[in-house]
C-alpha cells in the first residue's frame, strides 16, 4: 500500500523544501499533509489532469505560465495584465484541485524567479499545499527520495506485521488461548475487539487501548444484521473517528460467530495481514470449542430423553458431573422456536449464557426446538436473558418429573401459538388455554379445512342467490335453537328446517351431531373469505 505523504517529504532536511502555502497563517487542512498520494508527477502542461492519478502531487517549473519575473535574462518576458495573470493561475489551481491533487511543488529560479505570488494566492483559495523546490534540488533528487521513503515504509510495515503476528501466535499457545489472542490483537492493532456467538450475542468484548468505545447495543445491532444477511465481511463507519470491521467466522449458512475490530485509524495492509492470522487462530480455537459443544449437545439431548423415560437420579448424577445439578421441581419448562436459524445455533449461545450469568438451568433440543428447564424462581431472569436470541417462547410448568413430557408439549404449543401471532413476549400455555382451545389450532391449516367444509354452501348461494351460509351461521350463534334463529333470519320455522336439511345434504354432515356443529363453528372462525357472511 502506497504511503507517501507531503509531511514525510517536507520534514526531510536534505531536500530543503520550503512550505509556501499550508503554514499556520493559512490554509489547507493540516490533515492534508498526512494524506497518502500515489506519486509525484513532473509536468509543465496547462492541463495535466488526463495524465494524473486520483491523488498526486505535481512538480512543475512553470513553463505553462506567463513569465513576468524571469530567473534568467534569456527567458522572454510575457506582457500580461495583472488581472489576466491572476485568472490564469486561478484556473490552473481550480482545475487540479478539482481532480484531487493534494499539492504543488514549484521549482524556483529555473524559469521564474522564486515562486509566483499569483500561484500562492490561487493555491490558498483552492486549498492546495504549495512548496518551493530550491534550485539546488532537482526533481530527480525528489523522486529518488520518494522511492526511498516508500522502501523504508514497506520494510517497516513488513517488520511490524511480522512482530504483531508473532506476538498474537505466542498468545494463542497460552492456556486461555482464545481470550489471550483477542487481547493481544487489541494491543497490537490499537483497536477494540469483540467476539460474537452465532446468534449475535457478545461473548468477549475488549476495549481499545486508547479508551475509545462503540456502544455495545449499536455494535450488536450491526452484527446481527450481518449474521442475518450471511455477510462474510463488512465495514461500517460507526462514528466520525471509528470504523467497525466485521468478519464472519465459519460458513455463511452455518456461522460459528463474528469477529469485530473497531479501529480509530485506517484499516491498512498491516491490519489486514494481522487480521488474517487472527482469523486463522480464532477459527481453530472455535472449531475445538465447537467440537466439544457438539458432544455436549448430544449428551444433553440424551439426558433429556433419559429424564423423560423416568431415570431422573441417573440423569442428575451425570449432569452434576459435567455441568451442574438438574433444577428441582416445581419446574418451568420453556420452549424456544428460532425465527431465523436452526436450533443447533442456539445451543452454544445457551452454554455461554449459563457460564456468564451463572444461572441454574438445564437445556437441550426437543423435537428440533430449544428446551429449557428451570426452577420457578429463576424463570423470569432466564426469559429476560433469552430475549436477544429472537426466539418465539412458550412456557408451561410441572410439579413433578413425571409431568415433564406433558409440560414440554404444552410449552411447545404455546410457542407455536406465539409464533403464529408474532408475539414479542413469552406465551404461557395457561393463558392460551383460558382464551380457548381453538387458539391452539394452526390457523393456516384451519383455513384450508374451513374452505373445504363451507365451500359447497358458498357455491350454492352464489349460483342460486341463496342464504344457506348465513342461515347456518345464525343457527350456530343461537346454539341450534329454532325460534330465535328463525326470528333473526325473518323466516318461518319450517323454512329454517328446510334450509338445515339442504345444508346437511350439500355437506354430507349430520347437524344433530354436536361435534359436527363444533366443526362448523370453527370453520366460520377461520374462513377468511366468509368472515362477513
Amino acid at each position: 500500500m502506497v504511503s507517501l505523504s507531503l509531511r514525510k517529504l517536507l520534514q526531510n532536511p536534505s531536500l530543503r523544501l520550503r512550505l509556501v502555502v499550508g503554514a499556520e497563517d493559512g490554509a489547507p487542512d493540516d490533515q492534508a499533509f498526512d494524506r497518502e498520494f500515489e506519486w509525484l508527477h513532473a509536468t509543465d502542461i496547462i492541463d495535466p489532469t488526463p495524465f494524473l492519478g486520483p491523488a498526486e502531487v505535481i512538480l512543475t517549473l512553470g513553463w505553462q505560465f506567463p513569465v513576468v519575473n524571469p530567473a534568467d535574462a534569456v527567458v522572454e518576458i510575457a506582457r500580461v495584465s495583472p488581472d489576466r495573470l491572476e485568472r490564469i493561475y486561478d484556473d490552473y489551481a481550480a482545475l487540479v484541485a478539482a481532480h484531487g491533487v493534494i499539492g504543488i511543488g514549484f521549482g524556483s529560479d529555473m524559469v521564474h524567479r522564486g515562486v509566483p505570488v499569483e500561484l500562492a494566492r490561487a493555491c490558498l483559495r483552492h486549498g492546495l499545499i504549495l512548496f518551493e523546490v530550491p534550485y539546488e534540488i532537482s526533481f530527480m533528487d525528489l523522486l529518488q527520495e520518494a522511492a526511498r521513503v516508500l522502501q523504508r515504509d514497506q520494510t517497516e510495515r513488513y517488520g511490524r506485521s511480522l512482530r504483531a503476528q508473532k506476538a498474537i501466535a505466542n498468545a494463542a499457545t497460552r492456556r486461555d488461548g482464545l481470550n489471550a489472542t483477542l487481547n493481544e490483537t487489541a494491543r497490537q492493532l490499537g483497536c477494540g475487539v469483540a467476539l460474537y456467538d452465532p446468534v449475535g450475542r457478545p461473548v468477549t468484548v475488549i476495549a481499545s487501548p486508547d479508551g475509545r468505545r462503540v456502544a455495545e447495543t449499536e455494535l450488536t445491532e450491526i452484527v446481527r444484521g450481518a449474521l442475518a444477511g450471511g455477510q462474510r465481511f463488512r465495514s461500517v463507519q460507526v462514528s466520525v473517528e471509528t470504523e467497525a470491521v466485521l468478519q464472519l467466522l465459519g460458513e455463511s449458512d452455518n456461522p460459528s460467530g463474528m469477529l469485530v475490530l473497531t479501529l480509530s485509524k485506517a484499516f491498512d495492509d498491516v491490519s489486514r495481514n494481522v487480521l488474517s492470522s487472527v482469523l486463522a487462530l480464532v477459527s481453530v480455537s472455535l472449531e475445538q470449542n465447537q467440537a466439544l459443544e457438539r458432544v455436549h449437545t448430544t449428551l444433553r439431548d440424551a439426558l433429556l430423553q433419559l429424564v423423560l423415560s423416568g431415570n431422573v437420579a441417573v440423569t442428575s448424577h451425570i449432569a452434576s458431573s459435567v455441568w451442574r445439578p438438574l433444577p428441582s421441581p416445581p419446574l418451568v419448562t420453556i420452549i424456544g422456536i428460532p425465527q431465523h436459524f436452526d436450533a443447533a445455533r442456539v445451543m452454544p449461545a445457551l452454554e455461554s449464557m449459563q457460564a456468564q450469568e451463572d444461572l441454574p438451568f438445564f437445556f437441550a433440543q426437543y423435537h428440533g426446538d430449544a428446551a429449557i428447564l428451570c426452577n420457578e424462581r429463576d424463570a423470569s431472569q432466564i426469559i429476560e436473558q433469552l430475549r436477544p436470541f429472537e426466539l418465539a417462547l412458550g412456557q408451561s410448568r410441572c410439579d413433578r418429573w413425571e409431568g415433564l413430557e406433558l409440560a414440554l408439549e404444552e410449552a411447545k404449543k404455546a410457542a407455536e401459538f406465539g409464533l403464529r401471532r408474532q408475539e414479542t413476549t413469552v406465551v404461557s400455555f395457561l393463558d392460551v388455554w383460558r382464551e380457548g382451545i381453538s387458539d391452539l389450532i394452526d390457523s393456516s391449516d384451519a383455513v384450508h379445512v374451513a374452505r373445504r367444509l363451507l365451500g359447497p354452501l358458498k357455491n350454492y348461494d352464489a349460483e342460486n342467490d341463496g342464504q344457506l351460509t348465513h342461515t347456518l351461521r345464525v343457527w350456530l350463534q343461537h346454539h341450534g335453537r329454532p325460534l330465535p334463529s328463525s326470528r333473526e333470519l325473518d323466516v318461518h320455522r319450517h323454512t329454517l328446517t328446510h334450509r338445515l336439511q339442504q345444508i346437511s345434504q350439500l355437506t354430507g354432515r349430520d347437524l344433530d351431531d354436536f361435534q359436527v356443529r363444533a366443526e362448523f363453528a370453527l370453520a366460520f372462525r377461520y374462513s377468511l373469505d366468509l368472515q362477513n357472511v
